[in-house]
């Protein structure tokens, strides 16, 4: 289901250009490069397909850095149903780093290729206590998780359907490229349906009701932005603009 790439040990910075946008936005930005060739000396790279699971709550404590691609983060109910917490572009960092209490239903998935660097929980406990530098600009980017988990909280709790039908197609295409006329977020109504913790008849209304307004254009298995600054001024409406 995946690939695995064994790199032999690297130095700055040539060596670590596979780490591409990774390097320049997110959490490894705010680092030096002597600091991220430590940090990535030994990690492993892993690539899945669309569709595959790129990270389970229940594994071994460790850090996931997206290198390429887009996921989405999401909490499981024991129906079986479930709710997108986050989505996710190369820089962004997720995982665990230590025991979790309570011990939610929690996982990572590829919406298209994605590559994800598995950094193990030791590791990044050991820079932490050595590296002040690493630890503050890790305090950053946990920081930034939470704001966003506390905002798609926000419109979980206090929102309509429909404004978790736009925020999340907004957050998926800001995440996989930007948000402009023309853009085309693929999936379909039954995927949406799970991201938002709806069903596919109440998601199709929804969807038929942008489309008529002249805000997106859907086809089977797309949705296509055609007003990308009304969606967005929708999406903001009740919590503002989006974390990056």
């Amino acid at each position: 289901m995946y690939k695995s790439f064994d790199d032999p040990p690297m130095t700055p910075p040539a060596e670590t250009a596979w780490l591409g946008l990774a390097r320049t936005r997110g959490f490894l930005s705010r680092l030096p490069d002597a600091l991220v060739a430590s940090l990535v000396k030994g990690a492993q790279r892993v690539e899945y397909p669309a569709g595959t699971i790129g990270l389970r709550w229940e594994e071994s404590p460790k850090a996931a850095i997206v290198l390429r691609g887009t996921l989405r983060s999401f909490i499981s109910f024991p129906d079986g149903s479930q709710v997108t917490t986050r989505y996710l572009k190369a820089g962004d960092m997720t995982g665990v780093f230590a025991s979790r209490q309570p011990a939610l239903a929690r996982g990572v998935q590829a919406i298209d290729r994605s590559e994800l660097l598995f950094i193990g929980g030791e590791r990044m406990k050991e820079i932490s206590l050595a590296e002040p530098r690493f630890a503050w600009a890790l305090i950053e980017e946990l920081t930034t998780v939470l704001n966003s988990n506390q905002r798609a909280l926000y419109i979980r709790a206090f929102g309509s359907v429909r404004l978790r039908v736009v925020s999340a197609i907004v957050d998926r295409v800001r995440a996989s490229g930007g948000l402009r006329a023309g853009r085309k977020v693929q999936g379909t109504q039954h995927e949406l349906a799970i991201a938002v913790g709806s069903v596919r008849e109440v998601v199709a209304s929804i969807l038929s009701a942008l489309k008529h307004e002249g805000v997106i254009d859907v086809h089977r298995g797309e949705v296509t932005i055609l007003d990308p600054d009304r969606l967005a001024r929708e999406a903001q409406a009740l919590v503002g603009n989006p974390v990056d």
